[in-house]
């Protein structure tokens, strides 16, 4: 059974992650992650930000597990930074969605054998015509399917940190809003592929 490649076009699941100071689960996953450009510098792109510093070291000390993907939006976010304008405030959202339904995008790693997983918080996402080598994962759903094969304990004890934040350098208001409670979403690909790690 083939493993995926995971796809990560919105913020949300790091931003969470990071909350409950678990972005390593990521690791264990033994895949390529790939983070949309405009993502990458939305999660990054404060210094003096706590979470913004965490989340770029941490990518940047597993560069061959990460991969930054391109996008127009985001080459466009990052000139206009550069020239000292102000970037959009939807940029991410809209790297999204240009990631999404572009050929450049996605369909680099849609090849009809090859599967992925896009890890999602967003409940804009939206995949209209669903490819059968395409896994849909909340995390949620991701932290229940590492509860189910025993890579975590608890999905719950983690998902109550995420939303009550108690660990060092978390503030109340980095509590995350996850709304798709209590179960999360998890559409396997038609084609028999696996995003869970092999035990």
């Amino acid at each position: 059974m083939k493993r995926c490649t995971l796809i990560l076009p919105d913020a949300g699941p790091i931003n969470s992650l990071w909350v409950a100071d678990r972005l390593q689960l990521l690791l264990l996953l033994d895949m390529k992650i790939v983070v949309v450009d405009a993502v990458y510098d939305e999660l990054t792109s404060d210094p003096s930000y706590l979470k913004d510093r965490d989340v770029k070291q941490f990518i940047d000390d597993h560069k061959p597990s990460f991969v930054i993907a391109e996008t127009d939006i985001g080459n466009l976010e990052r000139e206009k930074r550069r020239l000292g304008q102000k970037p959009k405030k939807n940029a991410g959202e809209l790297a999204m969605v240009d990631f999404m339904s572009s050929e450049d995008g996605i369909g680099r790693y849609l090849d009809a054998d090859e599967p992925v997983a896009i890890l999602f918080e967003d409940v804009g996402l939206r995949v209209i015509s669903k490819p059968p080598n395409l896994h849909l994962l909340s995390t949620v759903g991701f932290l229940k399917g590492l509860e189910d094969v025993g890579i975590i304990a608890s999905a719950e004890e983690v998902i109550h940190e995420m939303l009550h934040p108690s660990k060092p350098g978390r503030r109340p208001n980095d509590a995350r809003r996850l709304t798709d409670l209590p179960d999360g979403t998890d559409e396997p690909a038609a084609i028999g592929s696996a995003w869970k790690p092999f035990l």
